[in-house]
């Protein structure tokens, strides 16, 4: 059995129906091979847009644990009640999720472009300084790093 939670907003006018609507839907999972573990009454609460002229719902969150088809059960009940305006059910423990993203940290490739780094590990940190041998070209050897030279 996997656990899940059923959060439903009902119609706020239903009065004393609610709690008999909320016990219905208990049932239903205890029938399908379920167990509750809680029902939570939130109470009324303001909706984010008026559904069905209401600008108010009641909220219940029902936990429980079964099996996917007392889910379904459930859900076909949820749809074909009146008095539901709005229900979603989530499984709680989530199989096959992703690996957490391991954030490399790239401080010693500052100078290296963005899409050289994006290409892989392949690519070398910059070297700090050029160094200039005997070999290096005219144009390059040229270049002078003393203030004198710069003014």
């Amino acid at each position: 059995m996997r656990p899940y939670e059923t959060l439903m907003v009902l119609n706020p006018g239903l009065g004393e129906e609610t709690a008999r609507l909320v016990a219905r839907f208990e049932s239903i999972v205890r029938n399908e091979g379920g167990t509750v573990d809680a029902t939570r009454d939130w109470g009324l609460r303001d909706l984010a847009y008026m559904i069905g002229k209401h600008k108010q719902g009641h909220y219940f969150l029902l936990e429980y644990q079964s099996e996917p088809n007392a889910v379904a059960e459930l859900e076909r009940n949820l749809r074909i009640a009146e008095g539901v305006m709005r229900f979603g059910s989530v499984q709680q423990e989530h199989t096959g999720l992703p690996e957490p993203r391991v954030y490399r940290d790239y401080s010693d490739r500052r100078d290296v472009p963005l899409s050289e780094v994006r290409a892989g590990d392949d690519v070398e940190p910059p070297r700090e300084e050029l160094e200039l041998g005997e070999d290096a070209p005219d144009d390059l050897a040229a270049v002078g790093t003393d203030a004198e030279e710069m003014e």
